[in-house]
C-alpha cells in the first residue's frame, strides 16, 4: 500500500463538469478524477482549498496552493506561471443565451449586456474581438458559470460568454441555448507558480501522456463519464477545417513579415557601411587638414574649403545615425504587425468557418442568404485589416526626410471634401524630419476630425517648447470625451479605414515624434504633434 508522503494543495472552484463541488460537499469532476488518479499513483496527499478563480490565481502566486486545473495559458498569464506541456482537454469558447434571442453574429451583440467569468480567458478574448469589430457591449463580471446562467435568467444579462464545456452542462437546466459564435479554440491543462514544484508539472505531464495512449486509462473512461465524448471527438471536423484554412493564411502573412524584416535588414547593412565610409573619410580628411596646416599660407582657402567638407560631412553622418535608427524602430513595428494581424485574422476566419457550417446546414434560401451576409461582412472586416497592412508595410522602409509641414497639409486635404470649411494656419516654414508616410498622418487627422461630427472650421498653429515644438490641428466640432482620448489611438480602431490614428502615431514615433488628443470635448478636437529640436527646423522667410 502507498503512504502518503507529500501534501498537494490544489484549488477547487465551480466550473462544471471539469471540476465542483457535488452535492454531498465531495470535488468531483474530470479534473479530480485525474488528479486524483495521479495522487495515487505518486502517494500525494491531496488538500482542497475552494475559491473563485480569480482568488486562485493570487493564490498561486502566494505560494497558498500548488495547483490550479482546467486553465488555459495565455501570454500574460506564462510570464508568471508555468503550464503542462499536455494538454487534458480541447474547448472552445461560445455565447449563450435565450433561444431565439437573435444573437447569431458578433454584429448581434451592439448595445447588449454580457456575462462574463472573472479571471477566465474567455471573456477577455470576446472583448477584444468585439473591440475589433468596433462593437460596443457592458460586461457584467460573475465568479462562476453558474452565475453567468443565473445572470441571463433574471434578465441582469442579455448573454453570456463560456467554454463549451461548461456551456453544454448548464444550458439545457437554465433554458438556455448555444448561439453560432463560437472562438479562441484552445487546450485546457494544469498550472503552477513559475520556478516552484517542477516535478509535479513534469508527473502532469508524463501522466497525461501515458493516459492519452491507454484506452483503458482512467483519462478515457472520465472524459466519456464527464463529457459523454471520445478524445478525438473534443473539436469537431469542421472546425479544424477552419482553423487550417487559418493556419494557411497566417503562413502567408508570417512569410510576407520575413520578407519585409530582410528588406529592413538589408537596408540597415547599407547604411552600417556608408557609415564606416563617411568614417573612414572624416579621418583622412582631418589627417590632411593637419598636413596642410604644416605648409604655407597659400593653402588655407583649401583648408577652409575641407573644414566645409568635413562638416557636410558630420551632417550627412547624423542623418545617416536617424535612418538607421528609424529602421530599427520599423522591425519592431513589423514585429508587431505580424502578430496583430495574425491573431484578428485567426479569430475572423474561425468565425467564418462556423458561419459555413451553417449555410450548409440551412434548411431554406432565406436562412442560407442570411449566413452568406453574415459571411460577406465578416470577409470585409478582413479585407479592411489587409487594406490597412498594405499601407503600413511600408512604414520605415524607406529612410525619413524633411518635410514642409504646410504642404503636406494641403496635400493631405486634396484627398477629402473641405468644400464647407475653412482654415487658417498660423504658423512659419517649418520642416520636420519624418517617415515619408507622413502625409498619412494628416490625413488620419481631417478624416477624423469630418467624422466627429458637422465641423466648419480647421486651424493650424504652434507653440515653441524648451526642448521641442508642438503643432496644434484644431477644429470647431464636436469634441472627443475624456474616456476615449486614448481609446482613439488603439489598434483595435483599426481595419475600418486604410488610414486610422493607430497608423498615425505609428509613423511619427519613427522619428521620435509624439501625438496626443487634448481638446475640450464641448469646444472641439486638438490633435497635439510634439516634435524633438533634433527632428524639426524653421525655414528663414
Amino acid at each position: 500500500m502507498v503512504t502518503a508522503d507529500r501534501e498537494v494543495k490544489v484549488a477547487l472552484t465551480e466550473l462544471k463538469p471539469s471540476l465542483f463541488t457535488d452535492d454531498l460537499g465531495n470535488p468531483a469532476g474530470f479534473f479530480v478524477d485525474l488528479i486524483t488518479d495521479l495522487a495515487r499513483q505518486k502517494g500525494w496527499d491531496i488538500v482542497w482549498v475552494e475559491g473563485s478563480l480569480t482568488n486562485n490565481w493570487e493564490h498561486l502566486s502566494s505560494g497558498e496552493i500548488d495547483l490550479i486545473m482546467g486553465v488555459a495559458a495565455t501570454p500574460e498569464r506564462e510570464e508568471n506561471f508555468a503550464f503542462s506541456n499536455e494538454s487534458a482537454f480541447s474547448v472552445w469558447s461560445q455565447v449563450y443565451a435565450r433561444p431565439f434571442s437573435g444573437i447569431n453574429t458578433i454584429l448581434d451583440i451592439e448595445g447588449k449586456r454580457i456575462a462574463i467569468i472573472n479571471g477566465s480567458s474567455c471573456g477577455t478574448g470576446f472583448r477584444d474581438i468585439a473591440q475589433k469589430f468596433g462593437v460596443n457591449a457592458t460586461y457584467l463580471v460573475k465568479n462562476s458559470p453558474e452565475d453567468a446562467f443565473e445572470a441571463v435568467i433574471s434578465g441582469e444579462a442579455d448573454a453570456l460568454v463560456v467554454y463549451n464545456t461548461a456551456g453544454q452542462g448548464l444550458a439545457q437546466p437554465y433554458g438556455l441555448a448555444g448561439t453560432p459564435l463560437m472562438f479562441n479554440p484552445t487546450g485546457l491543462g494544469f498550472a503552477l507558480k513559475k520556478g516552484k514544484n517542477f516535478d509535479i508539472l513534469q508527473d502532469i505531464n508524463n501522466y497525461i501522456h501515458k493516459a492519452k495512449n491507454d484506452p483503458s486509462s482512467v483519462y478515457y473512461r472520465s472524459m466519456q463519464k464527464w463529457y459523454g465524448i471520445e478524445t478525438s471527438e473534443t473539436i469537431p471536423t469542421w472546425i479544424w477545417l477552419g482553423l487550417g484554412t487559418t493556419a494557411l493564411l497566417a503562413a502567408l502573412f508570417v512569410g510576407m513579415s520575413y520578407i519585409l524584416r530582410r528588406e529592413v535588414r538589408r537596408k540597415t547593412a547599407e547604411l552600417a557601411k556608408q557609415n564606416e565610409e563617411l568614417h573612414s573619410e572624416v579621418l583622412n580628411r582631418r589627417h590632411a587638414e593637419t598636413e596642410l596646416v604644416r605648409k604655407n599660407s597659400e593653402l588655407m582657402a583649401t583648408y577652409e574649403e575641407l573644414e566645409a567638407m568635413d562638416e557636410e560631412l558630420r551632417h550627412n553622418f547624423t542623418e545617416l545615425s536617424k535612418s538607421e535608427e528609424a529602421l530599427m524602430q520599423a522591425r519592431k513595428k513589423l514585429n508587431l504587425l505580424s502578430k496583430l494581424t495574425i491573431r484578428d485574422i485567426k479569430n475572423a476566419f474561425f468565425i467564418l468557418s462556423g458561419y459555413i457550417q451553417l449555410s450548409k446546414d440551412a434548411e431554406s434560401i432565406d436562412e442560407a442568404m442570411d449566413c452568406f451576409t453574415k459571411e460577406e461582412k465578416i470577409l470585409q472586416s478582413v479585407e479592411h485589416i489587409l487594406v490597412f497592412l498594405e499601407k503600413y508595410q511600408n512604414l520605415g522602409i524607406k529612410p525619413p526626410k524633411w518635410q514642409n509641414v504646410q504642404l503636406t497639409l494641403i496635400n493631405a486635404i486634396s484627398h477629402l471634401d473641405f468644400s464647407k470649411i475653412s482654415r487658417t494656419e498660423e504658423i512659419p516654414e517649418i520642416e520636420i524630419f519624418a517617415d515619408p508616410l507622413l502625409e498619412d498622418v494628416f490625413l488620419a487627422l481631417m478624416e477624423t476630425i469630418i467624422r466627429q461630427g458637422p465641423t466648419t472650421h480647421v486651424g493650424l498653429r504652434y507653440r515653441q517648447n524648451p526642448e521641442s515644438i508642438t503643432i496644434l490641428v484644431e477644429s470647431n466640432g464636436p469634441g472627443i470625451p475624456d474616456i476615449d482620448k486614448e481609446k482613439i489611438f488603439a489598434w483595435e480602431n483599426t481595419g475600418k479605414d486604410a488610414t486610422s490614428l493607430f497608423l498615425a502615431r505609428e509613423i511619427l514615433s519613427i522619428t521620435k515624434i509624439s501625438l496626443e488628443e487634448t481638446g475640450e470635448p464641448d469646444t472641439g478636437i486638438c490633435f497635439e504633434i510634439t516634435v524633438p529640436k533634433e527632428e524639426y527646423r524653421i525655414i528663414d522667410a
